[in-house]
């Protein structure tokens, strides 16, 4: 007899950043914060790419546990067996430095008076960076 193909029940979850922290789970629901707004994945979800800036990332896994990130200029990629999401950074709960992030923001800004008018695509990178590290504080708060 033939096995039926249908939706997948789980999905594999997994979540990197390149300071080396990883997660890995066979999850039966995702919820992302994406640039774009709230997203929630089950298995069998069309394929789709986002951005993320700042925002948490909570995996109910198939066991019931339940993995809670903040996650820090990445990106999510979700196939209909797969959720996979890259980060710069993967903080745990009451783990941001704020005083730290409120100082690299000062010193974005500085950089932003210094430059001048012409230097458009400088003052983008660095704007975008500022609404990155403010959204982080707000999550983290």
């Amino acid at each position: 007899m033939a096995a039926k193909k249908g939706l997948p029940t789980v999905m594999d979850f997994k979540l990197a950043s390149s300071t080396g922290k990883h997660y890995e789970a066979k999850a039966k629901e995702v919820y992302v914060e994406t640039d774009d707004g709230d997203l929630g994945v089950l298995p069998g979800h069309q394929p789709e790419f986002y951005s993320i800036g700042a925002g948490f990332v909570v995996c109910k896994t198939e066991s019931g546990e339940e993995i809670k990130k903040l996650v820090y200029n990445g990106f999510v990629q979700i196939e209909p067996d797969a959720v996979r999401i890259g980060a710069q950074e993967i903080y745990e709960t009451g783990e941001v430095d704020i005083e730290a992030v409120e100082k690299e923001i000062g010193e974005l800004k500085e950089r932003l008076i210094s430059l001048s008018e012409e230097e458009t695509e400088q003052r983008s990178q660095i704007e975008r960076e500022i609404r990155r590290k403010e959204t982080l504080l707000r999550k983290a708060r």
